[in-house]
């Protein structure tokens, strides 16, 4: 990453609230439920990417090719994913 924040987390939010991105990077969250997530990648190259489920513990990257999506999934009560991330 450059530093740069993604352009939905730039965008100005009302006072007491904290936007929230849906992607970081290339990977796109595309479907989201309690348990299991889809990633599309954005982007024009294979990248690795995640979800970020809770601070504790995410998915295990996975390779996910230009244009393509990939399921991850986990035990549903840790609840829904937050965003995804390349890694």
């Amino acid at each position: 990453m450059t530093g740069a924040a993604p352009a939905a987390a730039a965008a100005s939010a009302p006072s007491g609230t904290v936007p929230v991105a849906s992607s970081v990077g290339c990977a796109s969250l595309t479907s989201n439920a309690n348990g299991r997530a889809q990633v599309k990648n954005i982007c024009s190259h294979t990248i690795n990417a995640t979800v970020s489920v809770n601070w504790a513990w995410d998915p295990d990257c996975k390779s996910i090719g230009a244009g393509r999506s990939a399921t991850f999934t986990w035990n549903s009560t840790a609840g829904r994913a937050e965003y995804a991330y390349d890694c």
